[in-house]
């Protein structure tokens, strides 16, 4: 049984408040953008999992509780301890109960780490009793860290699982998906040069331009400067002409789970995945998000414009990859800019390829297609069962 202590309940309908969250400001939670503090989802997922779990208060948190900690982005410059109750602090203290971070993203789990312990160090607790759940796959090298891709599970959980894109070997109108809803330079750098060879043409080809310019940043951006200036005056040009759109919806239902597209994908055969990072913050890791799973949900083979070894772990983590009939060499090239031009390359030859032989390639991949959907529809519960082990000491 595993406790998850929580310090208030909503009066109103009894939900379980996120921690280190005052009471007063409770209400006010959807709109806030301070703590990026949120909802103890890990609740729910036990559940779902079938994990036997209690929520208590924390005030009546039996020994070994864990009190979760769930931050939307992990900011360095916050006292995260700070912010629980006296209750918790006390049997956290005393260890009684373990404070649990749950942080869904990809950034380097190792300086997450460090943060957390030299907050431990400050407010006198054992950093034994600190864990870590972390999206980035390296996190299982730091000490009282664990990686959990969550994000599969979260996007499992949410898009209905019966509206998915079925196999099937009648003729597609279009060779590929290829749907960006947030502007990052190497996106449009990618999504650019497709255009400028008018490949827009024979996909479902989308480039929303949300949050355009917020990572234009040449020395933020894993390419290289100089090809990033090369590319700057096509990039230029494509903003100019777009946005790009295939949909009518808005910004909202385009960055949510449930709304799936499955019209794009059954009229499609491959997708073109763009990935949240394509350098996981130099931590060696690999961090897969909804962006991967979706093709998988909707029976598509893919290409992925992400870290080196995006495949190799997503073969780790029981998926196929399609290297068996196209070249998925790109995968281990560790040169992040060598990796971008590689897969650019093999996605501008597949879509002119044609028609005929995409058709061909999608029943040569029926395997791992058929066998992608099959893993994905019927759950990842043992990752969580994993976690849960690791955090309470069984081997």
């Amino acid at each position: 049984m595993i406790y998850i202590a929580v310090d208030h309940r909503h009066p109103t309908t009894g939900r379980p408040m996120p921690n280190g969250i005052p009471a007063h400001l409770h209400d006010q939670i959807d709109d806030m953008d301070g703590y990026r503090l949120d909802f103890p989802r890990i609740i729910y997922y036990l559940i779902d999992c079938k994990i036997p779990s209690q929520i208590v208060l924390t005030k009546d948190a039996p020994p070994g509780a864990w009190y979760p900690m769930v931050s939307g982005w992990f900011d360095f410059n916050q006292d995260y301890i700070a912010h629980i109750s006296n209750d918790a602090l006390t049997k956290i203290k005393s260890k009684e109960m373990k404070l649990v971070f749950t942080y869904h993203e990809g950034d380097h789990p190792g300086r997450i780490r460090d943060r957390l312990n030299l907050l431990c160090e400050q407010h006198g607790i054992d950093q034994e009793m600190t864990w870590l759940i972390s999206g980035n796959s390296s996190a299982d090298q730091h000490p009282n860290s664990v990686y959990w891709p969550e994000l599969e599970f979260m996007y499992w959980r949410t898009v209905d699982r019966n509206s998915g894109a079925r196999y099937h070997l009648d003729p597609r109108s279009r060779a590929y998906t290829g749907l960006c809803r947030i502007d990052k330079l190497w996106r449009k750098v990618f999504m650019s040069d497709l255009w400028s060879h008018d490949l827009h043409k024979q996909g479902y080809f989308s480039y929303t331009q949300h949050l355009l310019g917020g990572e234009d940043d040449y020395y933020g951006c894993a390419l290289r400067n100089s090809y990033l200036a090369r590319c700057q005056p096509r990039v230029d040009r494509f903003i100019s002409a777009g946005p790009f759109l295939v949909d009518d919806l808005d910004t909202r239902a385009h960055n949510t789970y449930d709304k799936n597209m499955t019209e794009l994908y059954t009229d499609s055969y491959f997708n073109i995945v763009l990935e949240t990072m394509i350098d996981i913050d130099d931590s060696g890791g690999q961090f897969i998000t909804e962006k991967t799973f979706k093709p998988i949900f909707n029976n598509q083979f893919f290409v992925a414009v992400s870290s080196a070894d995006h495949l190799r772990h997503l073969r780790e983590l029981g998926y196929k990859t399609f290297g068996r009939c196209i070249d998925e060499n790109y995968d281990s090239t560790t040169n992040n800019q060598d990796r971008f031009e590689e897969v650019l390359d093999l996605t501008k030859s597949l879509i002119q390829s044609g028609q005929d032989h995409l058709h061909q390639l999608y029943i040569d991949l029926a395997p791992e297609i058929q066998h992608n959907a099959h893993v994905f529809k019927t759950g990842m519960a043992h990752r969580l069962r994993a976690v849960v082990d690791r955090i309470n000491y069984r081997p």
